[in-house]
This record gives C-alpha cells, sequence and structure tokens, in this order.
C-alpha cells in the first residue's frame, strides 16, 4: 500500500510540475518580450526539480514533454521543440541519476545539499550537450545553418540569468519537498 501511495504522490508531483512547466513560460511570454524566455529558461526549473526530486524516470519524462506541450501553444517552434524536448529529457535524466548515483557514494556523508548541486550542475552541462548534438542532427536533416557549439556557447551566454536563478531557486525549491514529505511522513 505504501508503494502505490509513493507512485500517486510521485505522479501527482509530476504532473504539477509539467503544468507548472507549461503555465510559467506562458506568463514570460504574455507578460514579457520572447527574449525573457530565452533568458531566463523558466520550462527547466521544474524539469529540473523533477529529476532531482522524482528521480530520472519523471525528470525525464516531464522533460521530455513540456517543449512539445508547450509548442501546442505556439512557443518553441518546429524543429526546436524537438531538440529541446532532447535536450530538457537530459536535464531531468541526469539529475534524478546523479542524486541516484551520489546517494550510494562518499558524496551521501555531504548531505543532500552536496548531491542536489552537483546533481544540477552535471545535469545542466549535459543537456547542453544533448543539445548541441540535437542541433547538429536536426541541422543535417532540415538543412539549417546553425552551428552546434556557437549555438551552445551563446544559449549560455544570453541564458546566464536563469542559470543562476535555477541555481538559486530549484535546490531551495527541491528542499521546501523534501521538507514537505518528511512531515507527512512518505
Amino acid at each position: 500500500m505504501r508503494e502505490r501511495k509513493n507512485s500517486i504522490y510521485r505522479l501527482t508531483v509530476g504532473g504539477l510540475l509539467l503544468a507548472i512547466g507549461i503555465i510559467i513560460p506562458r506568463l514570460f511570454h504574455m507578460f514579457g518580450t520572447p527574449d525573457m524566455g530565452i533568458m531566463f529558461q523558466p520550462m527547466h526549473f521544474s524539469v529540473f526539480i523533477a529529476g532531482i526530486y522524482l528521480g530520472a524516470l519523471y525528470g525525464t519524462i516531464v522533460g521530455f514533454l513540456t517543449p512539445l506541450v508547450n509548442s501546442l501553444f505556439g512557443m518553441p517552434m518546429f524543429p526546436f521543440n524537438v531538440i529541446m524536448a532532447f535536450e530538457l529529457a537530459a536535464y531531468g535524466f541526469f539529475a534524478g541519476l546523479f542524486m541516484y548515483l551520489l546517494k550510494k557514494s562518499r558524496f551521501n556523508e555531504g548531505g543532500r545539499t552536496l548531491r542536489v548541486y552537483i546533481s544540477l550542475i552535471v545535469s545542466m552541462i549535459a543537456g547542453r550537450i544533448i543539445y548541441a548534438f540535437m542541433l547538429f542532427i536536426m541541422g543535417r536533416m532540415f538543412a539549417m545553418n546553425v552551428p552546434a557549439p556557437v549555438s551552445v556557447w551563446s544559449a549560455v551566454l544570453i541564458g546566464l540569468p536563469g542559470i543562476i536563478l535555477q541555481l538559486i531557486l530549484v535546490p531551495g525549491l527541491v528542499f521546501v519537498l523534501y521538507k514537505s514529505q518528511n512531515r507527512q511522513g512518505r
């Protein structure tokens, strides 16, 4: 029974994080400029949280679906919705994977805080690598003349405010979820 409750909880939180990953970017596009979405990367927050808090499977699912569902409302457009689907799926997967792997390693002694930060940073790097790879593949398929390394570096530089916010907010939000979970006895 406890495992069923746990899976229902994880599915519910995963659904809420997917919804947040859809609603927050919509707000950015409604009240800001399209450049604000590129700069602050609002889709990424809920994906990192899903991976770190719920694990690699839920992180991957939330990451893959978030840009695809958002594209139904106009942004990101094809083929960037597919590129971002793989990028965000990688964020969620690697965030969850490294939380799991580090729990089994000596980093577990450093506590959850260190694991969260390492998982977040490693998944940011891995996601950018997947983004470059997918950009290269899609560029070849659709004759897009976008050099992947230049695109990745420009995305990192332009998205630096979002990356800084992610490094500040994501761990804090994850710790709030852990604290809430501990209070509920899950």
